[in-house]
């Protein structure tokens, strides 16, 4: 399950910990998985900025992880900014949608 961002933020909320935790349970029982955590931003901001801020998405999710005891060395990180948005609209509903890090498995 991805991790869902506030406008201009890198903030891990409340929501984001529940879904943070879910995924912990999930690594722990998977102990051979490298994940790549993906930082995505909405179209909002320049290129250049938004790759920033996906970047420090990631990395909170992936310092999340880390503090709940997942090894360092099986959480990676990348930032996407606005390249490869989930939905492709132009409005709250697609901006919402597409502040995210998102989880993938990267090797097993």
């Amino acid at each position: 399950m991805p991790v869902f961002f506030g406008y201009d933020s890198s903030e891990i909320d409340t929501e984001s910990r529940r879904v943070l935790d879910e995924n912990a349970e999930v690594l722990r029982g998977n102990p051979n998985w490298v994940v790549t955590i993906e930082g995505h931003c909405d179209e909002r901001g320049t290129a250049e900025y938004n790759l920033a801020l996906g970047e420090r998405r990631a990395v909170a999710a992936r310092d999340y992880l880390v503090n709940l005891g997942l090894p360092g060395n099986r959480l990676r990180t990348v930032s996407y900014g606005k390249e490869f948005p989930f939905d492709p609209g132009h409005d709250e509903t697609a901006w919402r949608a597409n502040r995210r890090a998102h989880l993938v498995i990267t090797e097993q």
